[in-house]
């Protein structure tokens, strides 16, 4: 009798372990005292996990998360902040004859306590799939 080779092919590291994780809808809108916020972006981070999304917000203060990997973000706890836009202002009169350079300054009035995740006190828990609408409403 002649011994037969019998080869087996095993799908070893062929597992769904590299598929995405699974994300939950992030959309809402963010205001300041009652009134739609925008020229400002939102800031999602959760650091623990190393993730961030930042979104503009449209004029009528809402926004919707969407990143290159897919609509929403993983699940998780994020801190949120909103940053003003910044445009470009002469830094010393023009019309007085005192050449300046320019500067940076916000477009949108923003309590500074929330441009930064270490001082926001704004959070969203993310969870897979559907979420209701997340509303932020900063305070003066």
């Amino acid at each position: 009798m002649r011994p037969v080779l019998l080869l087996v092919a095993a799908a070893v590291g062929c597992s769904r372990a590299d598929a995405p994780p699974p994300r939950g809808t992030v959309a809402g809108q963010v205001t300041l005292a009652g009134r739609p916020v925008s020229g400002a972006m939102i800031h999602f981070e959760d650091r623990d996990a190393g993730r961030e999304a930042r979104v503009p917000l449209n004029a009528d203060g809402t926004f919707v998360v969407k990143t290159v990997a897919g609509t929403g973000l993983p699940p998780g706890k994020y801190k949120v902040s909103v940053v003003p836009g910044r445009v470009t202002e002469p830094a010393a009169d023009p019309a007085a004859g005192k050449p300046g350079k320019t500067k940076l300054v916000a477009n949108v009035a923003i309590p500074a306590k929330y441009h930064t995740a270490a001082t926001t006190d704004l959070t969203a828990d993310v969870a897979a799939g559907e979420n209701p609408a997340f509303a932020f409403d900063l305070k003066p």
